[in-house]
C-alpha cells in the first residue's frame, strides 16, 4: 500500500511539474523579447555562460574559461561525461563526490573529474568556490537520479500503462462530448422563442429564424470540433512527457503552440491603451451623430426653426455633417491602429487615392451641383417640372444624380450637372399660393365676333375640372394673322401634376363650345371656296334644315 501511495505522489508530481511548465510558458516572456540593455541594478551582470543540459533541460550553467577551455567547451565535455555515467549499471550517486585541490574543487566520479571550479567560477557566481562546487554536484547528482529514474524499465512499462488508459480515457470523453452535442443540435428547433428577432430589410428578411437556427448547428459544431481538438492535444502533451524517448518533443510542441498565443496575449495587452483611445474616439464621434440626427429631426417636424433655414435642408445637411464627422474619426484614429505605419498601410491608403483620384472628376462635380440643387430649393420631391426637354415629375434626388418619372411612367435619371447647365421650369412652386396659369392658343376667323370668342372660351375653362373660378380665366389676342385672329386661352389651377388633362378636357370644353355655338374654329389653317361647301361643325350642330349651298352662277 505503501508503495502504491509513492506511486501516486509520483505521478501528482509529474502533473503538477507539466502546469507549472505551461503556466511559465505561457506568462513568462520569452528570451528573445527581452531588452538586452536592462540589467538588474541590485546585482552585477553575469557574463554569458553556457547551459549544461545532458538530458534536454539545463541543470546549471558554466560562466567561465579554465585554461584554453572555453565556457561552451566545458560544458559539452561535461553533458558527455554525464551521459556515459547515467548509462553505467554499476552506478551510486556515493559515487560522485567532491576533491578540494589548491586552486579548484573537483567534482569527481572514480578516478575522472567531471568538472573543476576556478576562482573565476566562484567569481561569476558571487560565491565561494566551495558553494559552487557543492551546487553543481548536487545538481548532478539528481539530474542522474531522475534520469535512470525515468528511464528504468519498470517506470517506463508503468507510463506506457498510464498512457493506455488516458487514451482509453480520452476516446470514452470523446465520444460523450459527440453524444452531448448531437443532443444540443436535435433541441435547436425547440430554441426558436429565445432566438432574437428576425432582421429584416423592407420585405427582405436576411436573419429570419431558419438562418438563426443553422447559423446556431455551425456554432455547436464549431465548439464541438474545438473541444475534440483540445482534448487531442492535451492527450498528446501528456503522453509525449510521460514517455522519455518524447519527452523533449513535448516541451518543443508545446512552445509551438503557445508561444504565438503569448506573443498574441503580450501584443493584446500592450495594444489596451491605444484599444481605449479609439474607442474614446468612436464613442464620442457617435454621441456627436446623435446630436445631429435629434436636431435634423426637429428641424424637419419644424419644431426647431432656424431662421433661413428650411426644413428640407435638415436631411442633406445632416449627411455632410455626419460623413465630415466619420472622416474627422477616421483620420483621428488612423494612427492609433495596429500596423498603420507599416510599407502595406501605406500601400493600401496610396492605392485608394489614386482610384479616387481617377474616379472623382465627374462625380465630385455632381456632387457639387446637387449640393447646389439642394440649397438653391430649385426643385424638391414630387415637383412637376420641365428640365430641358424632360417633363416630369421628380421621384429620387441624391447628391449625384436626379430621377424623373414621366407622364407616359418613364424614369429618367439626369446627372446633376446636366441640371446645373439647363434651364429649370418648376410647375409646382407657386401651384399652391397663386396658381398656375395654363394657356392655350385657338385661331377663328375674322367674320366671328371677338367678343362672342371670349365668352366661348371662359365659358369652355370653367367647365374644365381643377381650372379655378377665382381667379377667373382671361383671354388675351396675340395676333392678327392674314386669315384668322390667334385667341390665347389663360386659366388658373392649384393640380401642377394633372396638366396633361386639364389641357385635354379643356380642349374638348372649347370643341363642344364653338360647335354649340355654330362657329367654327379656323386652326390651324383652313382653306376652302365657301360657296357651295358645307359648314365645318359637326352635323348636329348645324341647325334644323340645314342644307349644303349650292353653287351661284351669275352673268352679266
Amino acid at each position: 500500500m505503501f508503495v502504491q501511495m509513492k506511486r501516486y505522489l509520483k505521478t501528482g508530481r509529474r502533473i503538477t511539474l507539466l502546469l507549472v511548465c505551461l503556466t511559465s510558458l505561457l506568462l513568462t516572456p520569452g528570451t528573445a523579447s527581452a531588452d538586452p540593455g536592462k540589467t538588474d541594478t541590485l546585482a552585477p551582470a553575469k557574463p554569458a555562460g553556457a547551459s549544461v543540459a545532458p538530458f534536454g533541460k539545463p541543470i546549471f550553467n558554466i560562466y567561465a574559461r579554465l585554461g584554453p577551455y572555453s565556457p561552451a567547451d566545458r560544458a559539452k565535455n561535461l553533458e558527455e561525461k554525464i551521459l556515459n555515467i547515467s548509462k553505467d549499471p554499476f552506478f551510486h550517486s556515493d559515487s560522485i563526490r567532491l576533491f578540494a585541490g589548491e586552486t579548484t574543487y573537483d567534482v569527481v566520479y572514480g578516478q575522472s573529474v567531471l568538472t573543476s571550479v576556478g576562482d573565476a567560477d566562484a567569481a561569476a557566481e558571487g560565491t565561494s568556490r566551495e558553494l559552487v562546487a557543492r551546487e553543481r554536484m548536487a545538481k548532478i547528482i539528481y539530474a542522474i537520479r531522475q534520469y535512470r529514474m525515468v528511464n528504468s524499465p519498470s517506470e517506463i512499462f508503468k507510463n506506457i500503462l498510464i498512457s493506455a488508459g488516458i487514451l482509453l480515457l480520452l476516446v470514452i470523453v470523446i465520444t460523450l462530448v459527440t453524444s452531448l452535442f448531437k443532443k444540443i443540435s436535435a433541441r435547436a428547433d425547440a430554441w426558436q422563442a429565445v432566438l432574437m428577432q428576425k432582421l429584416h430589410m423592407q420585405d427582405w428578411e436576411f436573419f429570419n429564424r431558419q438562418r438563426q437556427i443553422r447559423i446556431l448547428l455551425l456554432l455547436i459544431r464549431m465548439v464541438k470540433y474545438l473541444v475534440i481538438l483540445l482534448l487531442l492535444m492535451i492527450t498528446m502533451l501528456g503522453i509525449f512527457y510521460l514517455l522519455p524517448w518524447t519527452k523533449v518533443f513535448s516541451f518543443k510542441i508545446l512552445g509551438f503552440i503557445l508561444d504565438p498565443l503569448r506573443k498574441i496575449l503580450h501584443g493584446l495587452w500592450d495594444y489596451v491603451p491605444s484599444l481605449i483611445t479609439i474607442l474614446v474616439i468612436i464613442v464620442v464621434a457617435r454621441l456627436i451623430i446623435r446630436f445631429f440626427r435629434f436636431l435634423k429631426s426637429e428641424v424637419e417636424r419644424e419644431t426647431l426653426r432656424i431662421p433661413g433655414f428650411y426644413p428640407e435642408w435638415a436631411l442633406p445637411t445632416f449627411n455632410i455633417l455626419r460623413v465630415l464627422v466619420i472622416v474627422f474619426t477616421l483620420v483621428a484614429v488612423w494612427p492609433y491602429l495596429h500596423g498603420s505605419g507599416s510599407q502595406v498601410f501605406q500601400g493600401i491608403s496610396v492605392f485608394f487615392g489614386i482610384v479616387f483620384s481617377l474616379t472623382s472628376a465627374s462625380s465630385l462635380s455632381n456632387f457639387m451641383a446637387g449640393l447646389t440643387i439642394t440649397y438653391t430649393r430649385a426643385f424638391k420631391l414630387g415637383d412637376r417640372v420641365k428640365i430641358g426637354e424632360v417633363t416630369g415629375d421628380i421621384v429620387g434626388k441624391t447628391m449625384l444624380v436626379t430621377k424623373i418619372r414621366t407622364i407616359k411612367n418613364e424614369e429618367i435619371t439626369v446627372p446633376n450637372t446636366k441640371i446645373m447647365t439647363s434651364e429649370v421650369i418648376n410647375f409646382s412652386t407657386c401651384a399652391p399660393d397663386l396658381g398656375l396659369i395654363l394657356h392655350t392658343t385657338v385661331t377663328i376667323g375674322y367674320d366671328t365676333p371677338w367678343r362672342e370668342v371670349h365668352r366661348l372660351l371662359i365659358e369652355a375653362a370653367l367647365a374644365t375640372d381643377q381650372v379655378l373660378k377665382s381667379p377667373e380665366p382671361f383671354v388675351l389676342q396675340t395676333a392678327l394673322n392674314d386669315f384668322y385672329v390667334s385667341y390665347q386661352l389663360n386659366i388658373y389651377t392649384r393640380s401642377s401634376n394633372g396638366i396633361a388633362a386639364i389641357f385635354s378636357q379643356l380642349h374638348q370644353n372649347i370643341q363642344d363650345s364653338f360647335n354649340n355655338a355654330g362657329m367654327e374654329i379656323m386652326s390651324p389653317h383652313y382653306r376652302a371656296v365657301r360657296d357651295g361647301n358645307t359648314m365645318a361643325i359637326p352635323e348636329e350642330n348645324r341647325g334644323p334644315g340645314y342644307k349644303t349651298p349650292g353653287f351661284r352662277m351669275e352673268g352679266k
